[in-house]
């Protein structure tokens, strides 16, 4: 029991069924000419994966403990870089994809941090429950369903069992792809433009968050500045109550977003 506990501290459970493991390879399509980022190398089973394909390996552990084993493996791949930081309050380098079994209790942060990071693509093992929302299953609508979509596609790769980890987490898991959707490509899909811009501006004031957020997407779309009067008349024709618009948007309900980018007359 001991065991266990001292490697699920800090929220890890790490994958040892290699069945799913050589999924994960397989589907990440690696490049020897690419940078991999992974985050939570724990013992080393995946990185090892990784590192095999020849491509550059920057791996995050904020536990110090597995420091002995990445030595054994830093001798035989010299192409792993090891840092023992906290990856979520670090300034990450630059990389092509990100392979990872995330700690389920970072999952949401580290999707926002990713959300404004540029790279190729991402093969992530997270819970299933915060796979559905992310898919946006039925009955797992959440502010996560409405708002990540906006920055990322999504696609459900495999669930995977308990036992497929060391220690066993309580739920099952599920495998995912993102690939990040440059914010010029959503310019025709004006609600999903505007999400994006207003979560951008989370801890702004909805009305001026949005103001923002409409000069960006009209002068985009026009070829030309949108000015600041233009879009304050825009968001009082359409009538949005003045209680919503004077909430921080991080404060937001998900049906007072939804009330945003839906308001009738938001002609955009």
């Amino acid at each position: 029991m001991k065991e266990r506990q001292d490697l699920s501290r800090y929220g890890q459970h790490f994958m040892t069924d290699r069945v799913f493991i050589d999924r994960i390879i397989t589907s990440a399509k690696i490049k020897k000419d690419e940078t991999i980022l992974e985050i939570g190398a724990g013992t080393g089973i995946l990185t090892e994966e990784i590192a095999k394909t020849g491509c550059k390996v920057i791996s995050y552990e904020i536990d110090r403990k597995f420091e002995k084993d990445h030595k054994i493996l830093k001798k035989r791949y010299p192409n792993i870089t090891f840092i023992y930081e906290d990856a979520l309050s670090s300034y990450l380098p630059a990389f092509d994809k990100i392979i990872a079994n995330i700690p389920y209790n970072i999952s949401e942060p580290l999707m926002l941090k990713l959300s404004k990071t540029r790279f190729k693509e991402g093969i992530l093992t997270v819970n299933k429950s915060f796979a559905d929302k992310m898919l946006n299953q039925p009955k797992a609508e959440s502010l996560l369903s409405l708002v990540m979509p906006a920055y990322f596609r999504i696609e459900h790769i495999a669930d995977v069992p308990k036992e497929s980890f060391t220690p066993p987490p309580r739920v099952t898991s599920s495998v995912i792809r993102i690939t990040p959707i440059r914010k010029e490509d959503l310019e025709d899909n004006a609600e999903r433009y505007i999400l994006r811009l207003l979560y951008d501006q989370r801890t702004r004031k909805a009305g001026n968050a949005l103001m923002e957020a409409i000069i960006d997407l009209k002068s985009a779309k026009d070829n030309k500045r949108y000015t600041k009067k233009e879009s304050k008349e825009t968001i009082r024709k359409a009538d949005i109550d003045k209680k919503i618009l004077d909430k921080k948007v991080i404060m937001l309900s998900i049906q007072e977003l939804k009330t945003i980018l839906r308001s009738s007359n938001l002609s955009l």
